[in-house]
């Protein structure tokens, strides 16, 4: 049986992929940087074209606000990045190019998913540095002024509010690993798409979400009204009220779990399945 992965192999294709594409990711890179410094400039330079540089400024630290927007920005890079997973693939010589690699699917797949992991975080981790050294520098010719750490802020995640209800007090942390899931699986969807379309993947995807959006609740709705009984429905609630918070909980993050795995495994199996040239991708 051939090896599937090799160690050597996989670094081969990682010094292949950063050799040849080292403009695409240098750019990526600066551009994210660039983008996440920027509310940071923009805030302080409106506030020295209006002149309140020193009053408004000196009252208040805007470190939170600051890392908030900072983390939506990096939720767009996380779907942007994962719709470009396999961005080699986008045109025919590309695929060519890697297709042809002295490697396995598997080696060369892993590393498309160490670039947008690791990749991704290292980027996100060193724009929100560099916007937290830029809000120190703006804010020490300010006298007395507090300095907050947008960095702390950025990765400093309260979920204190869950902690106060009563009833999921035992149950918090499952349902934080069913949400974190759930985004997850959000995210890794771009990649299924960009695996099965090379280009127009991210619009595609986003398409596709707002037809599930629209047309799922309604076929619910006509399944249920054709098809369900209202002494099916009072017995399925029934059957519901004799089960435990936690047994939902726990369902709910193996579900989630499952649609995780399900999602990496699809998206491998489409790209074992890359051909030079289909319909889809010309």
């Amino acid at each position: 049986m051939i090896n599937q992965f090799n160690f050597k192999r996989f670094l081969n294709v990682a010094r292949w992929d950063l050799s040849v594409n080292s403009k695409f990711y240098t750019r990526s890179a600066l551009l994210m940087v660039a983008v996440i410094c920027m509310p940071v400039v923009l805030y302080y330079l409106y506030s020295m074209v209006m002149k309140s540089y020193l009053s408004f400024a000196t009252i208040y630290d805007s470190a939170e606000g600051f890392a908030t927007v900072i983390n939506l920005i990096g939720l767009a890079y996380m779907i942007i990045a994962s719709g470009y997973m396999f961005h080699n693939l986008l045109t025919k010589q590309g695929r060519i190019n890697e297709l042809t690699l002295p490697a396995t699917n598997l080696e060369r797949f892993l590393w498309h998913a160490v670039v947008v992991i690791v990749g991704v975080d290292v980027v996100f981790f060193a724009g929100v540095l560099t916007a937290d050294l830029l809000h120190v520098l703006f804010r020490l010719p300010i006298p007395n002024a507090e300095i907050h750490s947008i960095t702390l802020a950025a990765y400093n995640y309260d979920f204190s509010e869950l902690l106060e209800l009563d009833e999921f007090n035992k149950n918090t942390f499952g349902l934080i690993v069913f949400f974190f899931l759930m985004a997850l699986c959000y995210v890794r969807s771009f990649s299924l798409v960009n695996a099965w379309k090379y280009r127009y993947n991210i619009p595609l995807t986003f398409f596709i979400y707002f037809l599930i959006q629209t047309f799922l609740p309604l076929l619910v709705l006509f399944i249920g009204t054709q098809f369900i009984s209202p002494a099916f429905v009072e017995k399925f609630l029934n059957w519901l009220n004799e089960k435990s918070i936690t047994f939902w909980i726990v369902c709910l993050d193996i579900i989630a779990a499952l649609l995780y795995v399900g999602i990496w495994l699809l998206t491998y199996r489409l790209y074992k399945r890359a051909q030079l040239t289909t319909k889809r991708n010309p």
